[in-house]
């Protein structure tokens, strides 16, 4: 269905208004409540304060995602962030949804529409009034079906995490291959990878264990990922829940592909190769099973489900041809259920209405950042020479695919990519409102299906700050218990990033930073600190630095992050 500003959706014709009060937190504002009548779609409005109207700029913000995995939450109220940042960026807040599935964008459209006519009497404006969606993940896919199928409801959209509708699930599939063979050296190619490592995990692999790292490599499973192994391999139950990234259960829509994976010529399990001995001998050890054979042969669904040569899924060429036929024999590709239904059924063909601004992190393991470019490139297709005009995309480095502020041990290595959100709304609206565009997109590379971008600011644009802890030539340093160690790191903005405001540093790898100060905002900071270690062994330093677009240090949103690290070797 095509929204339009005027229209009425018979679903949400009827909006009900239960409650309006004033609050005081997060920070003062008006709140008004509500539902649609015969729908369990609720919604929640947030408009300033009566004594603070006059800082609203004629704009909303809204948020919007389909799912509620922890009980009690009710995504029809937005959280405290989201509160604080809207009426702090001269917009009012709107959400819609319910406390369990509110699929789609109709909901969120009408909410936005109904939230117009409460704002205009409220702010006594005639004016027009702009509003902006929003979403991760599945929000994305949400915040894509409302660009593509709404006209004039919303001027700007920020998909954050941007899931697509792939294929396959080879983003899953691959990640749970790599969990069947991989597992027990995750620790090793983990270390190799990390600040001061070898930079080669083929080195500790075997030929088997290396052909799969390659492959699960160009899949665009971020390389970078294996800094956190629990995640990328499903073991994450807050997440993932107790069963991880596999199961015994079979395809229902392909119930002969076990018996074909293991007993036919083209599959893995009967292929005469290092890594097709590993599938049959893990099949040994986890006990010969039906259920343990589709456990396994799921995993590899992805070799034998390719989409048509030439539609931009790049990251399963490595199982074509030079000729671009497939290299294994293919089988029928279940439906992509999930993204039709949660998106509102979108075609996913770049037909944006309005200014689009994507955020995506190269950690990523669940929307993978290649999905993002596949993304763009539907939109260059769509919008030609207007493209510059209306999209832009964002890359965050040491940022992954959830909450987006870290705690523990992933502090150490993630910064709170939601401050790139933020500054991505307000510049979508400058860009909406005034013509004023938003920064240049990052640059980035493409190689082997993994993202690549520059570590030097200037040369890759974008919005976050680069960070670079200078070691005298390499990512690692050499010291005495006892012995006070100079580290010293060069901060610089990017053209779209502002001035660096904080540097702040962890020096025992626990995700606590200690803040050590910019004497100045300024475009390029070098901060330099000196730790002594009491006892010996191997310790990761991290030095994380914000920038703010106008060099505000008490800036409390859209606060753009990066981090470093060095690893330090202590001996007696």
């Amino acid at each position: 269905m095509h929204v339009t500003a005027d229209c009425v959706d018979p679903t949400y014709a009827n909006p009900v208004i239960d409650a309006m009060t004033d609050e005081t937190s997060p920070v003062p504002h008006h709140r008004v409540a509500g539902h649609f009548e015969g729908t369990d779609i609720q919604f929640t409005i947030y408009l300033h304060a009566e004594a603070d109207k006059v800082k609203w700029e004629g704009r909303f913000f809204q948020y919007t995602y389909p799912t509620v995995f922890t009980p009690g939450v009710n995504l029809a109220e937005a959280t405290d962030r989201a509160i604080g940042f809207a009426l702090a960026s001269g917009g009012y807040a709107v959400q819609a949804g319910n406390t369990s599935l509110s699929l789609g964008y109709r909901h969120a459209a009408a909410a936005a529409k109904f939230a117009e006519t409460v704002a205009a009497d409220y702010y006594s404006s005639d004016e027009p009034i702009y509003g902006y969606l929003y979403g991760p993940s599945g929000g994305s896919f949400q915040t894509v079906g409302a660009a593509e199928n709404t006209d004039g409801v919303w001027q700007g959209f920020v998909p954050m995490v941007q899931a697509v509708p792939t294929p396959n699930s080879y983003n899953f599939n691959g990640r749970a291959a790599a969990e069947l063979i991989l597992a027990d050296k995750a620790d090793l190619i983990r270390d190799a990878l990390m600040p001061g490592g070898s930079g080669d995990p083929h080195a500790v692999l075997d030929e088997a264990e290396s052909a799969l790292y390659e492959e699960v490599a160009k899949l665009g499973i971020p390389v970078k990922a294996w800094e956190n192994p629990e995640y990328l391999f499903g073991y994450d139950e807050q997440f993932y829940g107790t069963g991880g990234l596999s199961s015994d259960d079979p395809l229902s829509y392909d119930p002969t592909y076990v018996d074909d994976f293991w007993n036919s010529p083209g599959y893995l399990g009967t292929e005469d190769s290092p890594l097709g001995e590993r599938v049959r001998a893990a099949l040994l050890e986890m006990g010969d099973s039906v259920g343990h054979r589709w456990n396994i042969a799921k995993r590899f669904a992805y070799r034998y489900q390719l989409p048509a040569d030439g539609t931009g899924w790049i990251a399963l060429d490595q199982f074509r041809n030079p000729d671009g036929s497939p290299i294994h024999p293919q089988r029928a590709v279940g439906e992509p259920g999930f993204s039709g239904f949660v998106s509102g059924f979108a075609a996913f063909d770049g037909s944006v209405n309005g200014k689009v601004i994507a955020v995506s992190n190269l950690y990523d393991t669940d929307a993978l950042p290649i999905h993002t470019d596949w993304y763009r490139q539907r939109i260059e297709e769509s919008l030609g020479a207007a493209t510059s005009d209306n999209y832009r995309l964002y890359f965050t480095d040491h940022a992954d695919h959830q909450d987006a502020v870290p705690s523990g041990e992933r502090a150490t290595y993630a910064v709170d990519w939601y401050g790139i959100v933020e500054q991505a709304l307000r510049d979508i609206a400058t860009w909406a409102e005034g013509g004023a565009a938003a920064p240049a997109s990052t640059r980035y590379t493409i190689e082997d299906a993994q993202i690549v971008i520059s570590d030097k600011a200037h040369e890759r644009d974008g919005l976050q700050p680069s960070v670079d802890i200078t070691t005298g030539g390499g990512q690692i340093i050499t010291a005495k218990v006892g012995q006070a160690v100079p580290i010293v790191a060069t901060a610089r903005a990017p053209r779209g990033g502002g001035l660096i405001i904080t540097a702040e540093w962890d020096f025992d790898g626990d995700g606590t930073y200690d803040a050590r100060g910019v004497a100045s905002a300024k475009k390029n900071a070098t901060v330099s600190t000196k730790h002594v270690f009491s006892e010996p062994g191997t310790y990761f330093v991290s030095v994380k630095v914000a920038a703010e677009r106008n060099g505000d240090v008490d800036a409390e949103y859209a606060l753009l992050q990066n981090i470093d690290r060095v690893r330090v070797v202590v001996t007696e």
